[in-house]
């Protein structure tokens, strides 16, 4: 996961120059050991340009210190065919200490060297002037002028906490990436690359003596990769070989963690120092990746249950992502009704979202992805960090940074800058300044906007320029969204439809929708999400059986919910002989979307998740709105709809797991347009209604004109009072609107269906139903009748409820 260069053996060659081509592990060269024993002075000076002088016998940092009036130079000490420091390349203010001023005695008397030998090396040094430049001397002196001239120049880069080393970029732009690569039409940052990484290594190693080099190694042995393999790096000297086989065995990035942990263990604080700020960004994204492969490779399906968590891997399954059209969010297709619609948009990749179409010339920096509830946005969302942390997709983003709106509030209180707020939240992140600069193209990631407490005023909030500028959170976010605030930066927003709203149109680049799964992605998740694909296929094999659950599986939580359910049903061998009722399902969502709507708004507290009986006439009322409209042969809704049942549209608001708005003309909230995710969602919720009336009130809802005077006998009263009424209008129906109705109500009837309304909508000791014997008795008097086909289909439906009911099955 560390491992963010991707160079081919050829790069290390141009690297450290006149190696031999080899692969990670290979690349010191069989021939050392000769090339030690035929040394001689004139070979040196032909073959190399640095020669390194180590005092005899290094074996310690001690022995070393104590090596005192050495002349002598050490002829096994090591040779780089690279000068250690390149002029050229090193634009550094805090390059390596090497002034003889503040050298410890011993190191200063370990260097002393003989006038003949130092003129003929100053004069060698001379040629090699001549004919490769000023930039591959190496002369301390003149590297200590050239340093003491860049440091004003660097002044301006040290700002942004990192040391820039210059880069030959490549000429030849990268090869178009295919669909579904999203954003990968640049090279790879040069301070990113395996040959910037390991060539900064490799010089900071090589102002190690040997001993240091030892105590180097000694270190590593304490880290888990090396614990039984040290052996692999005990015999190696060379710092290019050293390194090179620590990123065989641990990657790229971690061989750079480990190399300045190691680098300061050592003692070596000034190259340390220097080795993150010249490879800084290296060493943010290998920490950031490490923090994210602990947060998104596994996720909770449905709600957070300990211990119940899955690789995402496991489960993922793309959802249908469109840039969005005409269309309503909401899934038309019926198993009854035949609402006919247009589709005019335009689908993608998940992973596509950034990527400009063929005929857009203007880069996509604004993405407001939405959804109806329970698609999965936020799994599109660790999906995606996913892909990119793998490489797979999205490699012009150097850095990622998803903020969940829910915690921004969070974080420091008062005023504080941008980059405060990112180190609040990413411990890695802190103070980078350099993420200002135009060749830092980072994506800000805010999910669930609808969890956003403050306002977004963009008309009277501050216009912030500057990251190290100190404002409120609202002004950051505004000003990070308008542009101001790093420009070249990208952003994207997830939320539900109605909180999209609170960011105005012409901020706003591209509009995405995921519409949850097609009949091809459904197979693909009930397959996958298990380890045996027989019982996965039979799962989806049984959902096919049901029409609706077919539909409503769209839904990726729904999906779950039925996986979850038949994969435990086919545990027992007589599963599955009747076809599989819908309605236990259909109580179990509404459940389950209730509790994550108190979960996000609330917290995740006991006592948050607790219904309180607001919450359970919120369920009542909603569903006497449902009934109204199936009264009315309409879907949709108004505030003023709500208005009439006594709810409000915070009510709505704060428990938004169940509907969505469709359709905003303008801010006055009595325009606006709303609907159930789905509407078999509606149906059920009008069926419950009336059924909870009718066992909890005594009220019959379908005639509320026929009722007893004594109001204390309806609550034991015979369900076939209520049954035959619904019945009988359901048959009479020409275009069967509630067949779905009938279906949901009959299905609540039987216990194992009933339980589930038990401590919600009905107290838990509610006394059973009575008469069931005599609805299924009048179900079968009707379908001897000469019925509409349709309607004779429905009604064996509505046994088969019954019947899937009996035991809670």
């Amino acid at each position: 996961m560390s491992n963010f260069g991707d160079d081919s053996d050829s790069e290390n060659d141009r690297i450290m120059m006149d190696r031999p081509p080899s692969s990670y592990g290979s690349m010191q060269s069989d021939d050392h050991e000769e090339e030690l024993d035929d040394f001689d002075e004139s070979t040196l000076k032909q073959s190399t340009r640095v020669r390194l002088h180590r005092p005899d016998s290094p074996e310690t940092a001690i022995t070393e210190r104590t090596n005192t009036n050495q002349s002598s130079i050490y002829k096994d000490g090591l040779f780089l065919r690279q000068p250690i420091m390149h002029l050229g390349d090193y634009h550094v203010q805090h390059s390596i200490n090497r002034e003889p001023s503040i050298m410890e005695p011993s190191e200063m008397q370990s260097d002393i060297r003989t006038e003949a030998a130092m003129d003929e090396e100053l004069n060698d040094r001379d040629t090699e002037m001549n004919e490769r430049g000023v930039q591959e001397v190496q002369n301390e002196n003149a590297a200590m002028e050239v340093q003491v001239e860049q440091a004003e120049a660097t002044t301006e880069e040290e700002d942004f906490d990192e040391i820039v080393i210059q880069c030959e970029e490549p000429r030849d732009p990268p090869p178009l990436p295919p669909e579904g690569a999203g954003l990968q039409f640049k090279h790879k940052h040069s301070s990113l690359t395996l040959r910037h990484v390991l060539k900064q290594m490799v010089g900071c190693l090589s102002q190690l003596h040997p001993g240091e080099i030892a105590y180097f190694k000694r270190c590593l042995s304490t880290h888990y990769r090396f614990r039984k393999n040290y052996s692999t790096i005990a015999d190696l000297n060379d710092p290019l070989d050293v390194i090179d086989k620590m990123i065989e065995v641990c990657g790229l990035g971690e061989t750079l963690h480990l190399t300045i942990r190691s680098l300061h263990n050592v003692g070596k604080g000034d190259l340390d120092g220097y080795l993150r700020k010249s490879c800084r960004r290296a060493v943010l994204l290998h920490d950031l990746k490490l923090a994210y492969n602990r947060r998104y490779y596994n996720l909770y399906e449905g709600r957070c249950r300990p211990g119940q968590q899955r690789y995402i891997s496991d489960v993922y399954v793309e959802p249908v992502t469109v840039i969005r059209g005409t269309r309503e969010p909401i899934n038309p297709e019926n198993e009854v009704l035949k609402i006919p619609y247009t589709v005019e948009e335009t689908q993608i990749r998940a992973a596509d979202i950034f990527r400009p179409l063929p005929h857009e010339q203007k880069p996509i920096r604004m993405v407001m992805m939405t959804g109806i509830p329970a698609c999965g946005l936020t799994v599109a969302i660790n999906k995606f960090i996913i892909d990119w942390m793998e490489e797979k997709s999205n490699q012009d983003f150097q850095f990622v940074f998803p903020l969940p709106a829910k915690e921004l509030h969070l974080g420091k209180d008062g005023n504080q800058s941008f980059l405060e707020l990112l180190g609040s939240f990413f411990a890695e992140a802190d103070d980078i300044k350099f993420i200002e600069k135009p060749d830092c193209l980072s994506l800000f990631v805010i999910n669930a906007l609808e969890c956003y407490k403050y306002n977004l005023d963009f008309k009277n909030n501050e216009m912030i320029t500057s990251a190290r500028t100190k404002a409120p959170l609202d002004a950051l976010l505004t000003s990070l969204i308008k542009g101001t605030l790093l420009p070249n930066a990208r952003v994207w927003i997830t939320s539900h439809v109605t909180a999209s709203h609170r960011i105005p149109p012409h901020l706003i680049d591209r509009y995405v929708e995921l519409r949850g799964f097609t009949d091809e992605k459904k197979e693909d998740y009930f397959t996958k999400r298990t380890t045996e694909p027989e019982l996965g296929r039979k799962v989806y094999n049984h959902m096919k059986r049901s029409k609706a659950l077919e539909i409503i599986c769209h839904i990726p939580l729904f999906s779950w919910m039925v996986a979850f359910i038949f994969e435990r049903g086919f545990r027992d061998p007589e599963y599955g002989k009747h076809p599989p009722g819908i309605t236990a399902f259909y109580s179990q969502y509404i459940i389950v979307q209730m509790n994550r709507s108190f979960e996000k708004y609330r917290g995740g507290s006991s006592e948050a998740q607790d219904w309180k009986d607001e919450d359970k006439m919120f369920i009542e009322m909603l569903g006497k709105m449902s009934y109204r409209m199936i009264q009315d042969g309409r879907d949709w809704f108004k505030v003023d709809d709500l208005t009439s049942v006594h709810l409000t549209y915070e009510d709505l608001r704060t428990r938004d797991e169940l509907t969505t708005e469709v359709k905003r003309r303008n801010e006055d909230l009595r325009t606006w347009v709303f609907k159930f995710v789905h509407i078999t969602i509606q149906e059920y919720m009008a069926a419950m209604y009336v059924y909870v009336t009718f066992r909890k009130h005594g009220k019959n809802a379908i005639e509320p004109s026929k009722m007893s005077w004594f109001q204390g006998t309806n609550k034991d009263r015979s369900m076939i009072e209520l049954f035959r009424p619904a019945i009988d209008r359901a048959l009479a129906s020409p275009t069967g609107h509630l067949d779905m109705f009938l279906r949901f109500l009959i299905g609540l009837l039987t216990p194992g269906t009933e339980d589930n309304l038990r401590g919600y909508q009905l107290n838990h000791y509610h006394p059973k139903a009575k008469g069931t014997e005599d609805v299924v008795k009048y179900i079968n008097k009707k379908m001897r009748d000469n019925l509409h086909p349709d309607r004779r289909r429905n009604l064996e439906l509505c046994l088969v409820e019954l019947e899937e009911g009996k035991e809670g099955r």
